[in-house]
């Protein structure tokens, strides 16, 4: 299976608004990248994210501009910040028969989550900014040693959708 991880995009400060959600340079951001899927050839057959505001917001804007209904988003609570990747990679074990599943939450569970599939050494030192696409290929979602396939940051994300 290829998973495709992203953390949400920028948000709003909390002193500014309680839930974080995406702000207009997030927005933006994410509709860049959505774009830049849609030029790469991508496509997924689950599209899941974390409840929390800016998470779903980034899913539903990736979604949409991949030319999929926003309905098609499954929000899974164990995909919100402060839960362990034990309870993360089971929420998703549905969605492991299929092909590519695309995936959005939150730092640090990602990268952990990411880390855990990719080594089974040491935690490894995943640099995923916000907005930036991480591909990892695994068989299951129990194996370890799993490819990572490429991780694309905002300004390559950017060049790609200008192209």
């Amino acid at each position: 299976m290829n998973l495709y991880i992203m953390q949400h995009g920028p948000c709003l400060p909390q002193e500014v608004h309680a839930e974080q959600p995406l702000s207009p340079v997030g927005r933006e951001q994410i509709a860049t990248t959505a774009q830049a899927m849609r030029i790469m050839g991508l496509w997924f057959d689950a599209v899941l994210c974390s409840p929390r505001a800016a998470a779903m917001q980034t899913a539903r804007i990736v979604a949409e501009g991949m030319g999929y209904s926003t309905s098609c988003v499954t929000a899974l609570p164990e995909l919100a910040p402060a839960t362990s990747i034990k309870a993360c990679l089971e929420a998703m074990r549905p969605f492991e028969r299929h092909q590519a599943v695309f995936v959005c939450g939150h730092l640090p569970l990602l990268a952990d989550a990411a880390s855990h599939l990719l080594s089974t050494g040491p935690k490894l030192g995943l640099a995923l900014e916000n907005s930036a696409l991480l591909c990892l290929s695994v068989p299951n979602l129990s194996a370890r040693g799993g490819a990572l396939r490429w991780l694309l940051q905002p300004p390559q994300l950017q060049m790609i959708a200008a192209s």
